[in-house]
């Protein structure tokens, strides 16, 4: 049996996602906003009468759907769990007008990878995530890093990127990818998590950040810099804001630009190896197949 998870499953979730990522799965923190989603899928596959498998569905936007979350008992030997969840997404999904299906995943998520590309799933791109913890800081912030600047003059250096255009024109809030768009952009700037270096007028430099539900994480979402000057004044900058949220630790996705670069060079790491975040997609062939009415 499948059905949507509710508040009365969450000790059984819970249990479930303690037995990952060595007991540091993400899955408690999120609950709640996945449960209370309206928007959202929260399911969860029984086998007599015991919950051995969930994941969750979630619209980016109104045509652009991102799976996420997908566990499985370790314990249990319920077979074919991964397989019998993305049936249910895709029937879930029939008769919508939907553009695109994403997921992401680590490197070594074998099972889920060889599962998802025999179901038909290509591979749109690796980057690597990197991490960094935050420090106590003695030197004060440059003065030439503002968030007083105009939406058209950020749009223009963002859309310019290096960090965009190797990134294939996505954004990561988080694990959860999304396309870019002046409409993504916007969201952020509304919310001013962006910040630039100024230089007598103009940008050299910029970062955008996000909230996620990662309670240690300070997310940044986007960074760019001419160079390492600027760079570590940005990073510098995020460092404080973040110690001042208590958080405990940088990530951030990179690719492969003059960014990785600066990355190790200021002592940010990855957890096993480089281009470990790995990001996938449904062909539109496939999509057209699982979203059309069956008479």
């Amino acid at each position: 049996m499948i059905r949507k998870i509710t508040e009365k499953d969450r000790v059984r979730v819970i249990d479930i996602a303690s037995k990952i990522w060595e007991g540091d799965d993400y899955i408690s923190f999120v609950f709640d906003e996945w449960v209370n989603d309206p928007d959202g899928n929260f399911a969860g596959l029984w086998e007599n009468n015991k919950l051995v498998g969930f994941g969750r569905l979630k619209f980016l936007t109104p045509t652009d759907v991102w799976l996420e979350g997908l566990r499985k008992d370790p314990d249990s030997d319920a077979k074919g769990v991964g397989k019998k969840l993305s049936q249910y997404y895709y029937n879930y999904l029939q008769g919508k007008k939907i553009t695109s299906i994403r997921f992401s995943t680590y490197f070594d998520n074998i099972a889920s990878i060889k599962l998802n590309e025999k179901s038909g799933f290509k591979k749109v791109f690796t980057l690597s995530l990197k991490s960094l913890k935050l420090t106590e800081m003695k030197k004060n912030i440059s003065a030439k890093i503002t968030s007083e600047i105009d939406f058209n003059s950020v749009k223009k250096f963002v859309e310019n990127s290096s960090y965009l255009q190797k990134s294939n024109h996505f954004i990561g809030k988080g694990w959860v990818t999304h396309k870019y768009s002046e409409k993504l952009l916007r969201t952020f700037f509304d919310d001013s998590n962006i910040v630039v270096w100024l230089e007598e007028g103009s940008i050299k430099g910029a970062g955008i950040w996000s909230k996620v539900n990662y309670p240690d994480v300070f997310w940044i979402s986007f960074l760019e810099a001419d160079n390492f000057e600027i760079f570590t004044g940005l990073k510098d900058y995020f460092n404080l804001l973040g110690r001042n949220m208590g958080k405990d630790h940088f990530e951030i996705l990179i690719p492969d630009t003059k960014l990785k670069e600066f990355c190790n060079r200021a002592g940010f790491e990855s957890w096993e190896q480089e281009n470990d975040f790995l990001l996938y997609e449904l062909p539109q062939e496939l999509i057209k197949k699982i979203t059309s009415v069956r008479a």
